[in-house]
């Protein structure tokens, strides 16, 4: 997993330094993390220009990890620039048509509304209980986008609230989506 070229791509708010990514991000001092000039005012196409200057800094192609509304921003720039990404490892992404999809990000579901699946591999890790995502919406929501889902039983929205914070089992399963693309080379 050393030699993975990976961009952290954040949801609304950034991640907190106690959140996975943001630990995950400090044992990895060569990733590089998606950076739109505001986490809280988000703007889609500001979002998906900073992946793709993230992906460029960190060397392409990459392996795009992401969260919550980051996963929708992940996925529309693998669609459109698929050359530039080698997978899409996807946590607790968000329904947007779910009624707790917040309404100042209503952007980015119609930004993704249409997307094509991106032909590289996706997975997409999953909770019954993330509020974000309705249990019997995400099965439709990975196959719609061409993921692999893991459901990973009671996890909320797998962030620092519901008690991931290292979470050392997701940097598992990124481990093996990570060592599965090697493999295939």
């Amino acid at each position: 997993m050393q030699d993975a070229s990976v961009v952290v791509v954040p949801g609304l708010g950034g991640s907190s330094p106690g959140h996975w990514q943001s630990i995950w991000e400090a044992q990895h001092p060569s990733w590089v993390r998606s950076a739109p000039a505001s986490w809280d005012e988000p703007d889609f196409e500001a979002w998906d220009r900073a992946v793709g200057a993230a992906v460029q800094a960190a060397g392409e192609p990459v392996v795009l990890v992401a969260h919550s509304l980051g996963c929708l921003t992940a996925l529309a720039f693998a669609a459109h620039s698929p050359e530039r990404v080698r997978g899409v490892f996807l946590v607790a992404p968000p329904d947007p048509d779910a009624p707790s999809f917040p309404t100042e990000v209503l952007s980015f579901g119609a930004a993704t509304a249409t997307l094509d699946p991106p032909p590289i591999p996706t997975v997409a890790v999953t909770s019954p209980t993330d509020p974000y995502c309705p249990a019997d919406r995400s099965p439709d929501i990975c196959k719609r986008w061409g993921a692999r889902q893991i459901d990973i039983g009671d996890a909320g929205h797998i962030n620092v609230l519901s008690g991931h914070g290292p979470w050392p089992e997701g940097l598992d399963l990124l481990r093996s989506f990570i060592g599965d693309l090697e493999g295939g080379r």
